[in-house]
């Protein structure tokens, strides 16, 4: 079932007292469905709440900042489906993640399109923070891991191609921010600009390098580095 099927439900932490508020929290997720979502608001970074999820629905959640501080932490938490297993590649997270950023990319532009200008600005800000985490995965933790394994060097192999292509990706993503927002702006030939570079990048990663990573790692490992995405 497509985990971006539906809206999340909104649950605000800070409006809880006493010790179990995790508990409380982990309750509200036991009664999503397979596909369902809810969106934790807190006051603080909730890695309690993550690590909770990690010990004890391991490989049964997606985790999702939508907003990191310094004031308010919004983090998505869909529930994956349990025929899927416990366990899930590189693959699977990371073209799931793909799906999710251009969903909400999707509706900053129909924000903007619609003259919510203020509603283009929040969504195209989660989409933003979305990718450079996205980003920032690869190039830290799964890039070296390729390379080590598969013996490739980090500048001439089909990383160095990627990490370029980040490069050119993080520019536009400064450039559409700084205009999302204002009528008549042009952003939208940005976008396409950006969409330009996105569509062949994100194919590549999906076709080629994720399951090429999932194979030279096998099962337990690929699902170790998705625990690793979860915490970064």
């Amino acid at each position: 079932m497509n985990l971006l099927a539906t809206q999340p439900r909104s649950f605000d932490v800070r409006t809880l007292t006493g010790p179990d508020r995790c508990q409380t929290v982990l309750g509200e997720f036991d009664r999503l469905q397979p596909g369902e979502s809810m969106l934790v608001v807190s006051g603080h970074e909730p890695r309690k709440l993550l690590a909770h999820l990690q010990a004890d629905r391991p490989g049964l959640f997606e985790w999702s900042p939508l907003e990191a501080g310094p004031e308010t932490w919004r983090t998505e938490i869909a529930r994956r489906d349990a025929a899927s297993g416990a366990k899930r590649g590189v693959t699977e997270a990371l073209a799931w993640d793909h799906d999710r950023l251009e969903t909400i990319e999707r509706r900053a532009f129909a924000a903007r399109q619609a003259g919510d200008f203020a509603a283009s600005r929040q969504a195209f800000a989660e989409f933003d923070l979305g990718l450079r985490r996205h980003i920032r995965f690869e190039e830290q933790i799964l890039f070296p891991v390729f390379e080590q394994s598969s013996g490739l060097p980090p500048h001439g192999g089909p990383t160095g191609v990627m990490r370029a292509e980040h490069r050119a990706i993080e520019a536009l993503l400064e450039a559409i921010s700084e205009v999302v927002a204002l009528p008549g702006s042009g952003a939208e030939s940005l976008r396409e600009q950006l969409h330009g570079v996105l569509g062949g990048h994100n194919l590549k990663e999906e076709r080629v390098l994720y399951p090429g990573i999932d194979r030279l790692l096998g099962q337990d490992e690929s699902d170790a580095i998705v625990r690793r995405l979860q915490t970064s």
